[in-house]
């Protein structure tokens, strides 16, 4: 099977931390063209790639040369959040498979108009929610699956952290708001762990300290699914350093906490009054990546590797457009809710 030539739209920081990194340590697949307005970003994908393979890849600073070239089969679109639609809708519309990085759009419309694109295209659409493919939650879903906390009835998610890294996530045209930038992947694990769908949303936040920045930095959201599950939801950006992201589920046999930086699940079980606790460990293999507040995050490499697969196969991606569509209409009411300070019905 002759190999998957994969475009990469955005050798940022991320672009290449996250993703250029790890395709580049995938088998079957060969980066053949990488884009990024910035020159030392162009030189710095040359670093990673090394001479050999930096001299066989096509780097431009426009992402639509990478689009148009008829020796591209997927790209990977790892631009700001603005650019996500035009780009998407250009690969997908000239043939490409593509993976978007989240958000999947700014707005629902977007959404849908790049989801009818793929299906029109007969493409894969996957989005990079990689919370998924992390070892840990995986795990979690397992244990949530066979029943080891019986009827799931709160979920939850806390992030104490510092900033993000300085530059264009500090505006709101170019991300769609914090909450969209940072939290859609928090939201779209509690659709998958539950397998509920969000209906309501009350949220409240600010811009307290990093006031030089457009978009919050603090906000507090509870989300009410179907079924009676409730969701509940802190982020803080303005935490001196990197903590534990903590994120639990509690049901009416038990209850699982989880903590991504160790590595680590707890299981608390009603009935016996017993408590398991366990390491989970990353596949070595896997290039982590360090964010600006000094914690490592995983699952880029097995999000890859799936992208891979399901554009080999032609199959629907676990992380595909409706369920990262959920993920964006959560956000979008969330923000709403607190620019309004009233409850937002999730569309």
């Amino acid at each position: 099977m002759s190999d998957l030539r994969v475009g990469l739209l955005g050798a940022g920081w991320f672009g290449r931390e996250a993703h250029l990194k790890n395709l580049l340590r995938l088998d079957g697949v060969r980066v053949v063209a990488a884009s990024s307005r910035s020159p030392a970003s162009l030189d710095a994908v040359r670093a990673v790639a090394g001479k050999d393979a930096a001299k066989d890849m096509h780097l431009t600073r426009d992402w639509r040369e990478i689009v148009a070239h008829d020796q591209v089969d997927a790209v990977v679109i790892a631009l700001t959040n603005d650019q996500h639609h035009p780009a998407a809708l250009a690969a997908l519309a000239a043939g490409k498979h593509v993976l978007c990085e989240k958000p999947l759009g700014l707005s629902l419309a977007e959404c849908d108009e790049i989801i009818a694109a793929a299906e029109a295209a007969q493409r894969v659409l996957q989005v990079g929610h990689e919370m998924r493919f992390q070892q840990l939650y995986v795990r979690m879903k397992e244990w949530i699956d066979r029943g080891e906390i019986g009827t799931p009835q709160i979920i939850w998610c806390r992030e104490y952290r510092g900033p993000m890294r300085p530059g264009w996530r500090s505006r709101r045209s170019l991300t769609g708001g914090m909450i969209l930038e940072k939290n859609c992947h928090h939201f779209d694990l509690f659709h998958w762990l539950t397998g509920r769908r969000a209906v309501r949303v009350m949220a409240t936040g600010g811009r307290n300290v990093l006031t030089d920045r457009e978009i919050l930095d603090n906000a507090q959201v509870l989300v009410e699914f179907d079924n009676g599950l409730h969701g509940v939801l802190e982020i803080c950006l303005f935490a001196p350093c990197g903590g534990d992201t903590e994120i639990g589920l509690v049901g009416n046999a038990g209850r699982i906490d989880s903590f991504n930086q160790r590595h680590q699940l707890v299981h608390h079980r009603f009935d016996a009054r017993e408590t398991t606790t366990i390491d989970v460990a990353e596949p070595n293999e896997e290039v982590g990546f360090q964010d600006a507040s000094g914690r490592i995050d995983r699952g880029i490499r097995a999000e890859l590797q799936h992208f891979v697969d399901c554009c080999r196969r032609g199959a629907t991606p676990l992380t595909d457009g409706r369920s990262a569509r959920h993920a964006v209409a959560i956000c979008l009411a969330a923000q709403q809710s607190i620019a309004t300070g009233r409850p937002v019905d999730v569309d």
